[in-house]
């Protein structure tokens, strides 16, 4: 084997491709939990107040929660309501775990639709 002429570059090194988008600090795992149990997400809107990326997924979280409760209302409706109900809260459950295993990750995953209406407030 001979080597390498000396007017070659070394080869660049390889980037990792699933490298999270942020460092999610120990301190805030627990609030972005609770940014996607309903109700829950108002603890770490109203009381984290160093980290954007906490709060972002709280507003999201929220959205969420109230799109639970439309759905709710939705499936009190008899018969067509209750299959539009369940597959409604299958949806958002699925979504809202999604939502959360990324968010612990370091990642911002735009839940479809609401996340636009979550960055209006």
């Amino acid at each position: 084997m001979t080597p390498a002429p000396p007017d070659q570059k070394p080869a660049a090194p390889i980037q990792s491709v699933g490298a999270p988008a942020e460092t999610v600090r120990e301190s805030d795992k627990i609030m972005l939990v609770l940014a996607y149990f309903g109700v829950f997400s108002l603890i770490p809107l109203i009381t984290v107040k160093d980290s954007d990326f906490v709060k972002w997924h709280a507003k999201q979280g929220l959205v969420v929660a109230v799109a639970m409760v439309v759905v709710s209302f939705i499936a009190a409706i008899p018969v067509i309501g209750w299959l539009l109900g369940c597959a409604g809260w299958l949806g958002l459950l699925v979504m809202d775990i999604m939502a959360m295993t990324k968010s612990l990750k370091g990642e911002r995953w735009r839940i479809p639709v609401l996340a636009d209406l979550a960055d209006k407030f």
